[in-house]
């Protein structure tokens, strides 16, 4: 049977960065110098496996405590989610999912970073460094989402396989990069647009195609 999903979404209902900072001060711990252009769509997720999808959709479980410091975003990051770039834009999307009873997982972003229309969903942790800057439609995710095999099962999400991404300090990630679970972008990488990555980058280093290959060394930055 598929899982029953249940979400909170702090930022609804034209609420504010305030607001934000007010009502879900234990599960985002969102700098004062951090700010949102336009609103991004943020969501609490949990993911639980039922043998009962009619009875078990029913009921609410989640719950916001689940959540406590599970995104932080830090000094001078924006948050831009307006569609009015030279390039096509959305709105920031970051999403932390909860399986079944274990822990939320984690997104850590560092300061001074820019995300335009970035999406990042994370079952276990996606930790980003400082002045780390995103083109428009880049993809994050620390999941496969569900089983490659033995989908509509009743262990569906427990089955998920999960690993943690890392952004060093300084990368540059490219419009409508897609960054897949396990992998590590090291400090002042540059991923080439559209492009999709599944090994990791070292420092320096510039990686772009389908999948990203490593097409240059940079000289290293002091």
């Amino acid at each position: 049977m598929p899982c029953v999903y249940e979400n909170i979404f702090p930022v609804s209902e034209g609420r504010t960065s305030d607001d934000v900072r007010a009502l879900f001060r234990e599960q985002i711990l969102l700098d004062e110098d951090a700010s949102f252009v336009g609103e991004p769509h943020i969501a609490f997720t949990l993911a639980r496996d039922s043998d009962d999808y009619n009875w078990d959709v029913q009921y609410s479980l989640i719950k916001q405590q689940d959540f406590t410091q599970s995104i932080s975003i830090g000094k001078g990051t924006v948050l831009y989610s307006e569609d009015n770039l030279a390039f096509e834009n959305r709105p920031v999307r970051l999403t932390v999912v909860k399986v079944n009873g274990g822990q939320s997982g984690k997104i850590s972003i560092g300061e001074g970073c820019v995300m335009q229309g970035t999406a990042i969903v994370s079952y276990s942790e996606v930790e980003i460094g400082n002045k780390v800057l995103f083109g428009p439609k880049v993809t994050i995710m620390d999941s496969s989402g569900h089983p490659v095999t033995g989908r509509w099962t009743h262990d569906e999400a427990a089955r998920t396989r999960v690993a943690k991404v890392t952004i060093k300090d300084n990368a540059w990630i490219g419009m409508g990069a897609t960054i897949l679970k396990g992998v590590t972008i090291g400090e002042n990488a540059v991923v080439g647009a559209n492009s999709v990555v599944y090994q990791d980058v070292p420092d320096n280093c510039i990686a772009m195609g389908n999948p990203a290959t490593i097409v240059k060394q940079l000289d290293a930055v002091s």
